[in-house]
């Protein structure tokens, strides 16, 4: 019997990759997605709560890979203050994702997670899927303490 191919996978350069890793990814757990020259979305129930996770990713030019999370909710004008105070403590404590409240100008301001990676960087496909699935409970446990802890 043949010996099983342990040859590593061949990094991907993120710049020029990395539509097509983070639609794989999407496709592989079978989530639908948009996606456009710009950006891919995906949108996932989150399973323990009646609201969706969605994950942006784009890019700020050539220099960052860029992953927003959020919740499918808008912040009314009296939790402003409280979801200031909630991203101050969670970046705090835990950092990553890094929370922030978006749209703070517009009517219809959100709290968002953000992480990055720079567009510089190679990584495998099989890496890339499982930093991607991390975003995935990242987002979920940001959204849960939210939730849980902040009432937000």
């Amino acid at each position: 019997m043949p010996a099983p191919d342990t040859t590593p996978e061949a990094p991907m350069p993120l710049a020029a990759h990395w539509r097509q890793l983070v639609c794989s990814w999407a496709s592989g757990h079978l989530w639908p997605y948009e996606a456009d020259a710009s950006y891919v979305t995906i949108e996932r129930d989150a399973p323990e709560a009646e609201w969706k996770i969605r994950l942006t990713v784009t890019t700020t030019g050539n220099d960052l890979l860029i992953v927003l999370m959020t919740d499918d909710r808008f912040l009314k004008g009296d939790q402003l203050a409280l979801a200031a105070a909630a991203a101050n403590a969670w970046n705090t404590d835990r950092l990553v994702p890094m929370l922030t409240v978006f749209n703070l100008t517009t009517p219809h301001p959100y709290l968002a997670g953000i992480r990055t990676l720079p567009l510089t960087c190679a990584i495998p496909e099989a890496d890339f899927r499982k930093a991607a699935d991390r975003w995935v409970t990242e987002a979920r446990q940001l959204f849960a303490w939210c939730r849980e802890e902040c009432r937000l």
